[in-house]
């Protein structure tokens, strides 16, 4: 469980110890991961349990905007939320990669952050006369949601009747 969310690596030596008995390092590794899982769960319950996006860390805090031009990605802000009790951080405004516009029919896209990369991606929807959202992955919790048209050149902030658009879909942690 340490691995999850990178929040800290498991050590392989101590400094300058050479070398080290592997009983005495899985002890004190152990013992650390014990600690810190601790603290996650702490701080964690400090913003009400759960998953979802702390308010107030970061000016946009994990929000998904569209680029100063408007093209056919988007860009996740910097923020810290909590995945599966673990904390998250996007520590530098992250754009997704180049999305498709839907052929036939609207598509609704989410924009999720992923525990276990410590990144953000864009989990693709279906193409329906009605569209709805895809759920978050295990792991992940949903930033945005968007709005995909056929035809479209872009993908912008608000509903222009032409072009994708975003809808923002962060859960926020008291």
């Amino acid at each position: 469980m340490a691995m999850q969310g990178l929040a800290y690596l498991k050590t392989t030596w101590a400094f300058e110890e050479r070398p080290v008995a592997s009983l005495k390092l899985n002890t004190w590794d152990d013992r650390i991961e014990a600690a810190l899982e601790l603290i996650f769960f702490l701080l964690n319950q400090n913003w009400g349990g759960g998953n979802g996006v702390i308010q107030g860390a970061t000016t946009d805090d994990l929000c998904v905007k569209a680029l100063a031009v408007p093209g056919l990605y988007v860009q996740v802000k910097p923020g810290y939320g909590f995945i599966s009790k673990f904390p998250y951080k996007l520590a530098q405004t992250m754009d997704t990669a180049a999305i498709t516009p839907p052929a036939t029919y609207n598509r609704i896209d989410l924009v999720e952050a992923c525990l276990d990369t410590w990144g953000v991606h864009v989990k693709t929807g279906n193409e329906m006369q009605s569209p709805s959202a895809p759920s978050p992955s295990a792991n992940c919790i949903a930033l945005a949601h968007l709005y995909l048209r056929p035809g479209m050149t872009c993908i912008k902030d608000a509903d222009d009747q032409t072009n994708g658009y975003i809808i923002d879909a962060r859960t926020w942690l008291d």
